[in-house]
């Protein structure tokens, strides 16, 4: 007994053991599937939670929500129970609801720091004016935290400061992107004494600095009017550093002024062979510099008058150009016209061929086809009924046999069955028989065809459209009448 009692516990263990194996394995193998399930709702809540900038406006509650967030990931990847996950993900949930109700709050309450936040970044104050950015990210973390524990009045009173934080952040930044490289070179120039050697160029390009500088600081948004002047007084400071050393050079030796000026006559005699004469400097340089001025200004006025005449051709041609489209257009749409002209054309020769088939198939005293519009009438001339009654007489059947061919020509044109009646008796009376006529060859037509009952309708009209006098047999007789009015429909051409 004992023996057995063991047997079993082993072969529940053996069991037990090959359980868990087959989880662990159904568990990795679904693992991704798995994450997908347990965090789906939690992501999208995250995720709006970070579109709505919670992690800034309401820091605490986010810092918790992603510590259980982490955790949590943390326990699926190492397997752990299932339950003690959700329970940590609905801790998650319920962190970044209060996140998102912050959050709410605080688009209103910091709605002119976040825009002022937002400037500074776009100025990328965090690379330039690091110091500054942090200190307003501290103050406004701090007013967020207070937002968070519900204290409104204590956040709103941080506002001003936050504020001035942030745009004083922006302003250097901007500054810095726009006039800091200005500004280190008007420090070398001063390290080498531009101030003292070459004092009209360093002034003008500290005046150019200075310019740019004020326009920042009147309006940050002139970014393209500071960037201008920056660029201009970087170009001075750049050359008043170059006229420092050249003349702090010269002033070395004496003997290097013959080489200084013979140098620049060489550059001006280069310039004055390109453009067509040969500079003499007898009389020193400003002779040939005159000229190359003249020639410039010849060119110049050439190079406008040439431009002007290029000008004026790109304009012809953008105007015969739209002249060719409009003739263009002018053209398909003659096509157009045309080639529905001929569909036209082709549609009424089917039509008319039709027509003729339709009517070489009926006898002269059985049915006249007639053409209305784009309908067909078959005028069954050779179809009468008793007086008074709707029955369809058995030596009338071949006429409607070859109505059901004439009727096969057209598979998707709808059919109308019209009865008509002369004028002898009541209105209604006869509205009601020439209806029951047409009825009654509807439901002939339906029997023996196989048609679909939507396709065809029957109407009376009784003696409301006569087509002949009733004042006479013969008209009477033409009045009564069944007319198949055909619909004519392209799709069956």
């Amino acid at each position: 007994m004992a023996d057995t009692s063991r047997l079993g516990h082993f072969v529940k263990a053996v069991l037990a053991a090959l359980f868990l194996a087959g989880a662990s394995l159904a568990f990795s193998q679904n693992s991704g599937d798995l994450r997908e399930s347990l965090f789906n709702e939690t992501d999208k809540l995250l995720a709006q939670a970070q579109a709505e900038q919670a992690n800034i406006l309401s820091p605490d509650n986010f810092k918790n929500a992603m510590a259980k967030y982490g955790q949590a990931s943390k326990d699926l990847q190492q397997k752990k129970g299932i339950q003690d996950i959700q329970k940590k993900l609905t801790q998650v949930r319920g962190y970044l609801k209060k996140c998102l109700d912050v959050a709410k709050l605080g688009h209103v309450t910091f709605e002119t720091t976040l825009t002022a936040r937002e400037d500074a970044l776009k100025a990328n104050a965090t690379e330039f004016a690091r110091k500054q950015y942090d200190g307003a990210e501290m103050e406004f973390l701090s007013a967020a935290k207070k937002l968070e524990r519900n204290d409104v009045r204590g956040a709103r009173k941080k506002i001003p400061k936050i504020e001035t934080l942030f745009r004083q952040a922006e302003l250097t930044a901007i500054k810095v992107s726009i006039i800091g490289s200005v500004k280190n070179l008007m420090q070398e120039a001063r390290e080498v004494e531009a101030g003292k050697y070459a004092p009209i160029t360093y002034a003008n390009a500290r005046k150019l600095l200075n310019e740019a500088e004020s326009i920042l600081n009147s309006n940050r948004r002139s970014e393209s009017s500071a960037q201008a002047k920056a660029e201009q007084a970087e170009v001075e400071a750049r050359h008043a550093i170059f006229l420092t050393r050249e003349i702090r050079r010269l002033k070395k030796n004496d003997k290097e002024w013959e080489n200084f000026l013979l140098d620049r006559e060489g550059h001006v005699k280069e310039a004055a062979k390109a453009i067509g004469f040969d500079a003499q400097f007898d009389d020193g340089i400003d002779k040939p510099l005159k000229n190359i001025q003249e020639i410039g200004r010849i060119l110049q006025s050439e190079k406008r008058d040439l431009l002007q005449e290029v000008t004026e051709k790109n304009q012809r041609i953008a105007d015969m150009q739209r002249e060719l489209q409009a003739y263009r257009e002018k053209e398909r749409g003659l096509q157009a016209e045309l080639q529905e002209k001929q569909y036209k054309l082709e549609l009424k020769r089917r039509r008319d061929e039709m027509v003729k088939s339709v009517e070489t198939m009926f006898p002269g005293d059985k049915a006249i086809v007639l053409r209305k519009g784009e309908d067909i009438i078959i005028r069954l001339i050779g179809l009468t009924f008793p007086s008074g009654k709707a029955t369809i007489k058995p030596e009338f059947f071949s006429v409607l046999a070859t109505l059901q061919r004439a009727l096969r020509k057209f598979t998707t044109s709808p059919i109308t069955i019209e009865g008509h009646t002369d004028s002898i008796g009541d209105d209604r009376y006869n509205e009601n028989l020439s209806y029951e006529r047409a009825m009654a060859v509807k439901q002939y037509l339906l029997a023996n065809m196989g048609l679909q009952e939507t396709r065809i309708t029957a109407l009376g009209y009784g003696e409301t459209r006569p087509i002949a006098s009733n004042e006479n047999n013969r008209g009477r007789a033409q009045n009564r009448r069944i007319d198949v009015v055909i619909g004519f429909s392209q799709t069956d051409l």
